[in-house]
């Protein structure tokens, strides 16, 4: 994988009908040192075709989100299916 993030620590905000954000924790080992020193890997900009899709996404996303943090998750790596 390019990254791995747990769950937990993402935060995700829709800015727009179509246009929602995925904010990524600080991958281990960085943060420290150079760079733009907020501790953050960065955003993830996501944009829709339509807002339907826009809506059905934050569907999933969301109740994934809670579900991790009311401690739902298994171990690391483990999809759920």
């Amino acid at each position: 994988p390019l990254a791995e993030f747990d769950l937990r620590d993402l935060s995700y905000r829709v800015c727009g009908p179509t246009s929602h954000e995925l904010q990524l924790p600080a991958a281990p080992g960085a943060g420290s040192g150079s760079g733009a020193g907020s501790g953050s890997a960065g955003t993830v900009a996501l944009r829709f075709p339509e807002e339907r899709e826009a809506q059905q996404w934050w569907t999933v996303l969301s109740s994934s989100l809670r579900e991790a943090r009311r401690g739902g998750t298994r171990g690391h790596g483990d999809v759920g299916t």
